[in-house]
C-alpha cells in the first residue's frame, strides 16, 4: 500500500467531526454515492453492496449529516418547530410529542420544541424564525395574523395552527377542546342521567373550564336536561362542600362531568367520604384518560383525544403543506369515549 493509499483510508482524527468524505473513503465509494444513499436520491442506481458499505461506514464513524449544509443544498430545513406549551406538560402531552416526533421522522422531518413557554405574537415568531424551520405548528392564540405573516416573510414554508375553529389567515388543524365535554354529556344522557352537574375550575384553566361548561349546557339543553354549575379548584374545599350538599336527594345530581380526570378522581373520593356511591348515587365522567383513572376503583369513565391520532393529523397536514398551499382548515382528530365503572 502506498503512502497515498494509507492516507486515503485513514480514520478521522480523534475530536474531529467525521465528514461525508471520511464515509466515502472508508466505504470505498465516491462522495456522490454517499449523498445518494443517505438522502434517498434516485438519480443514479446504487448497488446493494455499495449501499451496505456506506451504511456500515456511517455507523462505524458515527457520522451525522451537517444540518446547515443539508439546508443549503436542499433550500429548506427539515425542522418542524413547536413552541413549548404554556401549561406544564402531563402524560398525554408527552405522548403527543413523542408520537409527533415519530410521525415526522417517517416523513424525513425532525421535531424541535422551542423552550420559551411565553413566546407568542410577532416576538415569538421572530424567535421561532431564527431557527430556520421548514414549518411551525402552534396554538392559534399564540400566532395571530401578524405573526403568521412574519413567519412567511421569514421563509417558513408551512405555518399550521391548532385551535377550536378554522382561521382565515393560516391553515388550521381544528381540535375542539370542548368536544370532550360534549361527548361526555351525550354519553351520560344516553345512559339515562337527567340531572347533571359540571365542575368549572378557575385560575389558569378558567377559559377552558368555561368552554367545557358551555359545551355541557348546550348538549344537555338540547335534551331538556338541567345542569348545575360548580365553581371550584382542586384545593379550595368546594368539592367537599358540593359532596356534602349532595347528601340531600333533592339537591343531588345523578351525574357529574368533572372537567378532567384529576378533578374527577378527587371528586369521587369526596363523594365516597360523604357516604355517596359512585355510580349508584352519582355517575362521574372526566376527560384526559390518565393512567390513574384505570387503576383506582371505581375505574373512571373518561373522554379524550388520543395523542397518536392528533400527532398523525398534525404530521400529515405539515407534509401536505410543504408540498403546496393548503386550505383554511385541516381535518382534525375526533374525541374518544372510554366507558368504565364510574359512569
Amino acid at each position: 500500500m502506498t503512502a497515498y493509499d494509507t492516507a486515503d483510508h485513514e480514520t478521522p482524527r480523534v475530536g474531529r467531526r467525521p465528514t461525508s468524505a471520511d464515509v466515502a473513503r472508508l466505504a470505498g465509494v465516491s462522495r456522490a454515492t454517499v449523498s445518494y444513499v443517505l438522502n434517498g436520491r434516485s438519480e443514479r442506481p446504487i448497488g446493494e453492496q455499495a449501499r451496505l458499505r456506506v451504511l456500515a461506514a456511517v455507523r462505524e464513524l458515527g457520522y451525522t449529516p451537517h444540518s446547515t449544509a443539508r439546508t443549503l443544498r436542499s433550500g429548506r430545513s427539515d425542522l418542524v418547530l413547536a413552541p413549548m406549551p404554556r401549561l406544564p406538560m402531563g402524560p398525554t402531552r408527552h405522548r403527543y410529542f413523542e408520537a409527533l416526533s415519530q410521525e415526522l421522522s417517517r416523513r424525513g422531518l425532525n421535531l424541535l420544541i422551542h423552550g420559551d413557554r411565553r413566546a407568542e405574537g410577532v416576538d415569538g415568531a421572530r424567535a421561532w424564525a431564527q431557527l430556520r424551520p421548514a414549518a411551525v405548528v402552534a396554538d392559534a392564540d399564540r400566532c395571530p395574523p401578524e405573526a403568521a405573516a412574519f413567519l412567511r416573510r421569514a421563509g417558513v414554508d408551512a405555518v399550521l395552527l391548532t385551535g377550536p375553529r378554522a382561521l382565515p389567515y393560516a391553515p388550521t388543524l381544528v381540535v375542539a377542546g370542548a368536544a370532550v365535554a360534549e361527548l361526555a354529556t351525550r354519553h351520560l344522557i344516553d345512559s339515562g342521567r337527567r340531572r347533571l352537574a359540571c365542575l368549572v375550575p378557575g385560575g389558569d384553566i378558567a377559559a377552558v373550564g368555561r368552554a367545557r361548561f358551555e359545551a355541557v349546557t348546550a348538549a344537555a339543553g338540547a335534551a331538556g336536561v338541567p345542569v348545575q354549575r360548580v365553581d371550584c379548584e382542586l384545593d379550595d374545599g368546594a368539592l367537599a362542600a358540593a359532596a356534602a350538599a349532595w347528601r340531600d336527594p333533592a339537591l343531588r345530581p345523578d351525574a357529574v362531568y368533572a372537567y378532567n380526570d384529576e378533578f374527577a378522581l378527587v371528586l369521587i373520593q369526596e363523594l365516597r367520604d360523604a357516604g355517596l356511591d359512585v355510580p349508584g348515587d352519582i355517575a362521574v365522567v372526566g376527560s384526559g384518560n390518565l393512567p390513574l383513572g384505570a387503576a383506582l376503583r371505581p375505574a373512571l369513565t373518561t373522554t379524550y383525544y388520543d395523542p397518536t391520532d392528533t400527532a398523525a393529523a398534525v404530521a400529515t397536514a405539515i407534509e401536505h403543506l410543504l408540498q403546496g398551499p393548503g386550505g383554511p382548515s385541516v381535518t382534525g382528530p375526533r374525541p374518544r369515549l372510554l366507558v368504565r365503572a364510574s359512569g
